[in-house]
């Protein structure tokens, strides 16, 4: 079975990282049959899924013009991977005027209302999707079913104090308290205030850098306490392992995603398992 995963989304590590999410769980579940390619724009994210990286360019201009997006680098490189499925992150309009070759699963987070309207010259239509899933309980996403986050991470992924001691070069014995930043460079300056509040020492892992641990979840469920964006991924595998009651949030505005509405969820939301490995157990077999 050939699998393609688009996304169009180029801030942060988090559009990718769940193309990531996606391989690791075809891994354990054993499905070898599965080919998996990823579509996306170009990135440094991209060299975390190897070999399926298909870097290609989001040309807005072109994909909103029904006489070009078929076209498309977008399209050929679809095309080109033949898939038999199609799961498409978060963002449908890009592919509106794209014939799709195949049956499309969407996957939705937290988005603004106006995302499920869509331009006037290209509404939203769930019928063009064979399954629409809603990857975190998010408003506006009831009327779809609804599947656990997709994140890297397993519930027994777990690192010791003495491993994130180590990636941050201190000593075991003092005090373990992280600033991850996984978003945009300008979100540096607003996580590092809230940490001075809270009083240091403070390390950082900025997820960025070449040599950043991938994933950093495990890491972080050692450490004393956290100070991070609720970003998607790191807020729900802060859930999943247990970590969150340890994290100091800092909602930073996104245009498309409501982190304030993320960081204010109850603490008894918690993921059952990885939505990664229910994804993988509803794909056909051939």
């Amino acid at each position: 079975m050939r699998l393609t995963y688009f996304t169009a989304g180029s801030h942060g590590a988090g559009h990718v990282v769940r193309a990531v999410a996606l391989q690791r769980a075809l891994a354990r579940a054993g499905r070898h049959d599965v080919q998996l390619t990823v579509v996306a724009p170009p990135s440094p994210f991209l060299r975390l899924v190897g070999d399926a990286a298909r870097p290609t360019i989001v040309d807005a201009a072109v994909l909103r013009d029904p006489a070009r997006a078929p076209t498309s680098d977008v399209a050929r490189a679809i095309a080109d991977s033949a898939p038999d499925l199609l799961v498409i992150d978060v963002f449908w309009v890009p592919l509106v005027f794209v014939p799709l070759p195949c049956p499309a699963w969407l996957l939705l987070r937290s988005v603004p209302p106006a995302w499920l309207v869509g331009p006037k010259e290209a509404r939203f239509d769930e019928r063009r999707y064979e399954r629409v899933l809603a990857i975190e309980p998010a408003p506006g996403l009831a009327r779809f079913p609804a599947i656990d986050p997709v994140v890297v991470v397993d519930r027994n992924d777990r690192a010791s104090r003495a491993d994130l001691a180590r990636r941050l070069g201190v000593d075991a014995s003092g005090p373990l308290q992280v600033i991850v930043r996984g978003g945009l460079t300008s979100d540096a300056a607003a996580l590092a205030g809230v940490a001075a509040q809270r009083g240091g020492p403070w390390h950082h892992l900025d997820l960025h850098d070449d040599g950043a641990p991938f994933p950093a979840a495990p890491l972080l469920a050692a450490a004393d306490a956290v100070v991070a964006a609720p970003g998607y991924n790191t807020f729900w595998e802060s859930r999943l392992l247990g970590f969150s009651a340890r994290t100091t949030w800092v909602p930073i505005q996104r245009a498309l995603d409501d982190a304030a509405w993320r960081a204010g969820l109850p603490d008894d939301i918690v993921p059952r398992e990885n939505g990664a490995d229910t994804l993988v157990a509803m794909l056909p077999r051939s």
